[in-house]
């Protein structure tokens, strides 16, 4: 398994990116995120698009960095893990997006053994109340040789991360009380807490 960031989203509403914004250790919330891979005991990357490059230089080393391949034929982040599934594709893909910045490593971890206790699915992904976390989720190997085929044929219909799990059938793991406060999605400047 390998650790993936998502960093390469527009960050539309929140008017710079995300990636980029510095927490309150100093640190751009890409590398705390990546960070927080590692210490899971897999090696991880950033997922970005090539014109981030220069802009992640100095926080990010570049093999630590994962680019998304222009002959994906597919739009949002579907287009950054199926580039790590290609580049690494033997390997599951633990997804965490840069915009959870209170994302908890034994979150993380819990994701992990969960997969480890229902081997049988194609993904697994935290459920957060009535939400979905496809941003906080682990996809199979397996699972993303499937996606990749359908995007090549020109087969895959519905791109957004829900849709994809649920051709998955994902193993969902329901999101404890104590663990709301890791689910926190930053996508706007009043949501930085």
């Amino acid at each position: 398994m390998i650790g993936l960031v998502m960093a390469g989203g527009k960050s539309l509403r929140m008017g710079a990116d995300k990636g980029l914004l510095v927490n309150k250790s100093g640190e751009i919330w890409a590398k705390s995120a990546w960070n927080k891979l590692n210490s899971c005991g897999i090696r991880s990357f950033v997922g970005l698009h090539l014109e981030q490059t220069s802009h992640y230089s100095a926080h990010i080393s570049p093999e630590n960095i994962i680019l998304d391949l222009p002959e994906i034929h597919a739009a949002g982040p579907i287009k950054g893990i199926l580039s790590a599934h290609i580049n690494y594709p033997k390997e599951d893909l633990l997804v965490l997006a840069c915009d959870m910045p209170n994302m908890g490593i034994s979150c993380l971890k819990e994701l992990m053994e969960f997969q480890k206790n229902n081997a049988e699915s194609l993904a697994w992904v935290y459920q957060n109340g009535a939400q979905i976390e496809p941003m906080c989720a682990i996809y199979s190997a397996q699972g993303l040789a499937q996606i990749a085929n359908l995007v090549e044929k020109n087969e895959l219909t519905k791109t957004s991360l829900i849709s994809i799990l649920d051709g998955l059938q994902a193993a969902i793991k329901p999101v404890s009380e104590d663990n709301t406060k890791y689910f926190l999605n930053c996508n706007s400047p009043d949501q930085i807490n």
